[in-house]
């Protein structure tokens, strides 16, 4: 569960970089102001308006680790976000095992068309996966080598997808959900080989780079999978994944969309060293519940799309008061944000000039 680290609760002062910040507010340090980041992967990390003032576009940016670690590098200059993250969608890992996967659009992420199981108890059909030869894992592992070679101080967040929702982009998600009760066992064998997976692929990521890592399972949100099946299904991977990650010193941020109040406990023992939330959860209400949780979020995209950016402004400001550790969109953003918005978001941890 949830509980303090060595040098937890001590003050840092001096100036500090985008990368100390972030790595010491999620080490339980208090630090001059909140970071305000957007991972990428689910959390998408791109801008139509920066597509086309760079020209590192979608979906060519999807496959190219050269354009993918361009448009990550020109969205971090142009919002004042401060990471840097790919990739721009969560079909990566799918891809790779087999799934037939639509690039999108300009505005349209990724999807995945066609799967590569029918039902849960296919999953001996997958293979381990090789992250260095498989899909397009090896071009995000590149990518984040180039953000590595060009940029020290501002953290490289890797993105990895969460077993349940993995699942659903290998098997509709209909038919895992009614399998949810009708084949535990073999529910419980996918997920774990997935977890295990992902765990490799995650040392590989940051052996080549990387700083963190986030785990984005928006499929695992307690509304659907209720209580009981979050914890004895989706935590115990999830769990895993974490501690796996913590093995090599990596911090990890775990995501779940939806309300979560139904798996407060639960989520307190994967032990990530933060929790992204979705808007509909009230920061405040978490914290009492969870007081040991570094909470992450949760700025509503569709604000962040819409905007007035005062309000965008306003919104931020308040979020970082309710006491947020770290301040980032609730969601995946739309690349239709404007970059004035995702700028107002990052204005508002930082002090007035």
């Amino acid at each position: 569960m949830l509980h303090a680290r060595p040098g937890e609760g001590r003050s840092v002062s001096g100036s500090l970089s985008e990368k100390e910040r972030l790595l010491l507010t999620l080490s339980g340090r208090k630090v001059d102001r909140a970071p305000v980041i957007c991972p990428g992967g689910m959390m998408t990390m791109a801008s139509r308006e920066v597509m086309r003032e760079t020209g590192h576009r979608w979906p060519e940016a999807h496959r190219d680790p050269h354009r993918m670690a361009a448009l990550s590098l020109a969205m971090r200059a142009a919002t004042g976000l401060e990471n840097l993250g790919s990739p721009f969608c969560m079909t990566v890992e799918a891809e790779a095992w087999g799934g037939e996967v639509e690039d999108g659009d300009e505005v349209t992420p990724p999807s995945v068309l066609a799967y590569p199981l029918e039902s849960v108890r296919e999953w001996p059909k997958l293979r381990a996966l090789d992250p260095r030869r498989d899909g397009r894992l090896p071009a995000v592992l590149e990518c984040t080598r180039l953000l590595r070679a060009e940029e020290r101080e501002t953290p490289i967040v890797a993105n990895l997808v969460g077993p349940t929702s993995l699942a659903t982009s290998l098997l509709d998600a209909t038919t895992f959900y009614r399998e949810l009760r009708a084949e535990p066992d073999a529910v419980r064998s996918l997920l774990g080989f997935l977890a295990e997976n992902e765990i490799r692929y995650g040392e590989a990521l940051c052996g080549a780079g990387a700083d963190l890592i986030v785990i984005a399972d928006p499929s695992a949100t307690g509304e659907i999978l209720g209580p009981k099946n979050f914890r004895h299904l989706a935590a115990p991977t999830l769990g895993a994944m974490v501690q796996a990650m913590h093995r090599r010193g990596v911090p990890t941020i775990v995501h779940i969309c939806g309300d979560v109040r139904p798996i407060y406990s639960a989520l307190a023992d994967l032990d990530a060293d933060a929790l992204s939330i979705d808007s509909i959860v009230s920061v405040r209400e978490m914290q009492r519940a969870l007081p040991s949780a570094r909470i992450m979020g949760n700025v509503s995209t569709l604000l962040l799309e819409e905007g007035p950016v005062e309000r965008v402004s306003e919104v931020a400001r308040r979020t970082v008061e309710a006491g947020v550790a770290i301040l980032a969109p609730a969601c995946g953003v739309g690349a239709k944000t404007p970059v004035a918005h995702l700028r107002a978001m990052a204005g508002a941890v930082r002090p007035a000039a």
